[in-house]
């Protein structure tokens, strides 16, 4: 990657130009003006600039030595240094004596461009590799090789214990790389491949050597995203030791949100296996075992109904998660055991009408 490109270079002069009452010329390492405030300058030679590659130090025009030079004027030339490197020179134009102290801010804001500017594209880069992994995973005949490959680029730790985890984030504006670089900083980078799949929508693939562990990851996966201040609801997959499984894993998130219906921020499968165990028998047979079991309940029984069941079966606690007297409550309940002759107060009955419900 060239750091010092044609377009990085008349943004540095730009933005510079802005700031002081001097013009500024950026050159390449070839001594060729690059960028300049004046654009008749552009692609002349600059024999400061070569003398400052030569020497690989700064070089001090004076207004005599300006004559002598081909394609100069009285200034300070400073070479620009990328990780040890000479990658280019910048030029002030003015006053010698009276331009060391500006011109020294100015080569160290260039070169902390540079460095920004060049870790944003390697973390645009690594991020794109991580989703080109994703999309081979989710693939029905996957590239052994290509994965393979894809692994050894990131550098990845493929840890014993795997998780798939989905997140959706609500319609708000977020940046990728602050999304990638909170969550490395949280837990270890080479332990989780991540992918933005869509404009809400990233999954990850989480790893660790222990079931605990994984679990935690996870947790602090949705902290980050709570730090960030980002509305997001997720859910991760069973634990699977071959990448094979990470397909399936997906699947399972993707049942996770369909079968949410209290709509919980974090959830994993394990929270609704039991309903997914549903979808495996014929509609046909689950439509036929509601109707029978809850016949023409109202809208205001399966309310209730779903509030004691999420609540553990406990008067008090649903009532007041109702905020309703508890003998409202009892009511409510009696109304069913009318309407279905099922108590929802007892464990068996109750099961009945959970089933029925999630069918």
């Amino acid at each position: 990657m060239n750091v010092l490109t044609e377009e990085m270079a008349s943004f540095i002069v730009k933005e510079t130009a802005k700031r002081t009452s001097s013009n500024i010329n950026i050159m390449d390492y070839n001594g060729v003006i690059i960028a300049s405030f004046d654009q008749k300058r552009v692609g002349i030679i600059h024999e400061g600039a070569r003398q400052v590659l030569k020497q690989k130090e700064t070089v001090v025009i004076t207004q005599e030595d300006s004559v002598c030079l081909k394609g100069t004027q009285a200034g300070v030339n400073l070479p620009i240094i990328f990780q040890d490197n000479i990658v280019g020179v910048i030029g002030i134009t003015g006053n010698p004596d009276q331009l060391m102290y500006v011109a020294d801010l100015v080569k160290m804001s260039t070169e902390l461009l540079l460095y920004q500017n060049y870790f944003t594209y390697e973390l645009e880069g690594q991020i794109r590799t991580q989703e080109l992994l994703i999309e081979e995973l989710l693939k029905s005949e996957a590239s052994k090789s290509f994965i393979q490959y894809l692994i050894k680029h990131l550098n990845m730790n493929l840890l014993t214990f795997k998780k798939c985890v989905i997140i959706d984030i609500e319609k708000q504006m977020f940046s990728r790389n602050s999304i990638v670089r909170s969550l490395t900083r949280s837990i270890d980078g080479r332990s989780f491949t991540i992918a933005f799949t869509n404009y809400n929508r990233i999954v990850i693939l989480a790893m660790d050597q222990s079931t605990s562990e994984l679990d935690k990851k996870i947790s602090n996966i949705y902290q980050v995203f709570q730090d960030l201040e980002l509305k997001v609801y997720m859910a991760s997959s069973l634990i699977f030791k071959n990448l094979k499984g990470f397909k399936n894993a997906y699947e399972e998130c993707e049942l996770v949100f369909m079968l949410n219906e209290n709509g919980e921020a974090m959830t994993s499968f394990e929270d609704i296996e039991e309903k997914t165990l549903l979808y495996q028998i014929d509609e046909n047979i689950r439509q036929r075992y509601k109707k029978r079991v809850l016949g023409e309940m109202d809208q205001l029984s399966i309310d209730t109904l779903k509030s004691f069941f999420y609540n553990d079966l406990n008067i008090t606690k649903t009532a007041k998660y109702l905020y309703i007297h508890r003998n409202t409550l009892l009511y409510r309940l009696e109304k069913c055991k009318k309407e279905t002759g099922l108590n929802p107060k007892k464990y068996s009955d109750a099961v009945k009408l959970q089933i029925a419900m999630w069918c």
